[in-house]
């Protein structure tokens, strides 16, 4: 008999291998047009050019002196044709040198800098949106970097009229140390995962970096709202519940300057895990709900229960540890320090110690091994190194507890998390 302990590790460990399978599953049927996707060549921009849509890409700026002249020179390399592209930087209120740095851009024919009291990056993507004529509409965070392709290839998404919004591909800018590189691997099981969840119409994020929309659905929908410093998230749900498609183009290579010290890490994953949990109680509705598809009765219970599943495993091994550091020292009280010698560990070819979870957990890690392979294909050649994964797989399953568990309390006690 199992205890109820061990019943609730096991559900836990079932629904994660769920989740991991049928995301496996899914990519195996649509395997061949996501690498389709991956490998295609481009037309000559002269045979296009007339035919491409126009584009205005914001790029809204807080504090950004360092980074954002970098960004918008990458937006200026764009194969895409500059009477079709507008670029309009929002500087939001920043108190640093921002204003100065983007000077250099004041009689740059494309692009329009605007200078606006502090509001928040809800309030500059909505003010760029309202002064764009634009076709299209995209933002671009002021700490982030496009390559030359990136646009056209997320412009053919919307080939499909049915498709309302396009994400990218998103990379870790130059990881030096580990932390950036446990991010690295990260990020490409994220592309995995998005370019999947958009084959079932269930991709419940517009990331910052790159994402493109048809403008014409912030006048049908609304524009961004603040949610909880999680605007691009709250904005794909809001699409979602209206049965707006987005798309994923794992083709397109955005790549993103991440947190370099776990402090900085936990302050950003705490704001987008809060914000994930919040959005989803403002959602709700949604829930277990066959109106709203896979999003609604698979992927956030899914996302949810593992949460609160992290929770309880986490909880369980605080107690065991308290418990084996009583367990000890009753010994010690009775048998002095023979009571911490190590027995000699033995193998036998006629007995394996293993159990139900032993087994569940090492296929998981099979599986996790899979998805990156996967996603390091999707993402066009991103390899990661052995020592990526190594720290992917060890880092991230000791730090991410943190931050889960912040979040959830944050979600409790109704908390707001800072942006950084």
């Amino acid at each position: 008999m199992y205890s109820t302990q061990e019943v609730l590790t096991l559900g836990i460990l079932f629904i994660s291998l769920y989740f991991e399978i049928f995301m496996l599953i899914t990519y195996i049927e649509h395997r061949k047009s996501l690498h389709e996707k991956s490998t295609s060549v481009l037309p000559e921009i002269r045979s296009v050019s007339e035919i491409l849509p126009t584009v205005t890409i914001m790029v809204p700026c807080f504090n950004e002196q360092f980074t954002a002249v970098k960004t918008i020179d990458s937006l200026l390399k764009l194969d895409y044709p500059s009477d079709k592209l507008h670029i309009t930087v929002i500087n939001d209120g920043s108190t640093d040198g921002t204003a100065l740095a983007l000077e250099k851009f004041s009689n740059h024919p494309q692009i329009d800098i605007i200078h606006k009291e502090n509001g928040g990056k809800h309030t500059a993507l909505n003010l760029g949106i309202q002064k764009s004529t634009s076709e299209f509409v995209g933002c671009l965070d002021a700490d982030s970097y496009v390559e030359p392709d990136a646009l056209r290839r997320i412009i053919r998404r919307f080939d499909n009229p049915s498709i309302m919004a396009a994400v990218p591909s998103l990379h870790i800018y130059k990881p030096q140390n580990a932390i950036q590189k446990m991010q690295k691997v990260e990020y490409i099981v994220g592309i995995f995962f998005r370019s999947v969840l958009a084959e079932i119409n269930a991709l419940y994020v517009t990331p910052g970096p790159f994402s493109i929309f048809r403008k014409s659905i912030f006048e049908n929908i609304g524009y961004y709202r603040k949610a909880h410093n999680t605007e691009d998230m709250e904005m794909a749900m809001r699409m979602q519940s209206r049965g707006m498609k987005i798309a994923s183009a794992h083709d397109a290579v955005v790549y993103t300057s991440s947190p370099n010290t776990i402090k900085k890490l936990y302050r950003q994953r705490v704001r987008w895990n809060s914000g994930t949990l919040k959005n989803i109680v403002d959602y709700r509705f949604m829930l277990m709900n066959n109106t709203y598809g896979h999003i609604g009765t698979f992927v956030l219970p899914v996302i949810l229960i593992l949460t609160v599943g992290i929770l309880y495993v986490v909880g369980l091994f605080i107690y065991n540890f308290l418990h084996t550091i009583h367990i000890w020292s009753v010994y010690w009280g009775a048998l002095g320090v023979r009571a911490f010698e190590w027995s000699t560990p033995h193998f036998s070819w006629f007995f394996v110690g293993t159990s139900p979870i032993v087994f569940g957990s090492i296929i998981s890690f099979t599986i996790i091994g899979a998805i990156i392979l996967i996603g390091s294909k999707l993402s066009r050649g991103n390899k990661p190194r052995l020592f990526d994964i190594a720290c992917y797989i060890s880092l991230y399953s000791i730090l991410a507890p943190f931050w889960i568990v912040k979040s959830l309390s944050n979600l409790a006690r109704s908390r707001q998390a800072v942006w950084r």
